[in-house]
């Protein structure tokens, strides 16, 4: 059913919104690996769903799962629901889980979908939180593009534009878990990150 269901979203939005795609030999094949993108656009999950050779398991805001299309796909990707503004013990719990099966975690290090306004806000830890207890490659994530086509403040996207995903070379936590550290190896990757962001298409 993902595979499916991946296939179909795939080509709306290379014949829509013109998806582009480099840096998948950054993927690996197989393991536990955190793919860890920027996130301004409702298109983001989708778009890393259908850009990666694997299924992915990506965290998300509880209230995400409500919604008609999106939440049901959000269903079939395995996505784990977040109680936002306290600590989900479960939704960590259940990514750390996914990392030991050996499979693709996809977590946003700016934590929820960023409004034009508010893009320097301050990333949040859950990156090096990961990292820092399971030692498995991050691999940095830009998507340019689908911001302009469906931003948070409007309700449904636009029917122009593109999409460009962007996967950089992994990055590893190295030592202990330690707060600071992991907030520090967080910023690190959405410096990278920021770097695409600036190019452009």
């Amino acid at each position: 059913m993902y595979k499916s269901i991946a296939w179909v979203i795939r080509i709306f939005l290379k014949r829509l919104y013109h998806l582009e795609i480099e840096g998948l030999e950054n993927i690996p094949l197989k393991g536990p690996v955190i793919v860890a993108p920027n996130h301004r656009s409702s298109l983001d999950v989708l778009a890393i769903a259908v850009s990666l050779p694997r299924p992915i398991k990506a965290l998300g805001k509880i209230e995400r799962f409500k919604y008609p299309i999106i939440g049901r796909f959000a269903q079939y990707l395995g996505g784990i629901p977040v109680r936002r503004n306290q600590a989900d013990l479960s939704a960590i719990k259940s990514g750390f889980e996914v990392l030991k099966r050996g499979e693709v975690l996809l977590v946003f290090p700016e934590g929820t979908r960023l409004r034009v306004e508010k893009k320097d806000i301050k990333p949040r830890r859950g990156i090096g939180y990961f990292a820092s207890r399971m030692k498995v490659p991050v691999v940095p994530t830009a998507i340019l593009g689908a911001d302009r086509i469906w931003p948070p403040e409007k309700k449904v996207p636009s029917l122009k534009g593109k999409i460009k995903v962007v996967f950089l070379h992994p990055i590893y936590y190295e030592g202990e878990p330690n707060k600071i550290k992991e907030e520090e190896f967080t910023n690190q990757v959405m410096a990278k990150i920021e770097e695409i962001l600036k190019k452009g298409m």
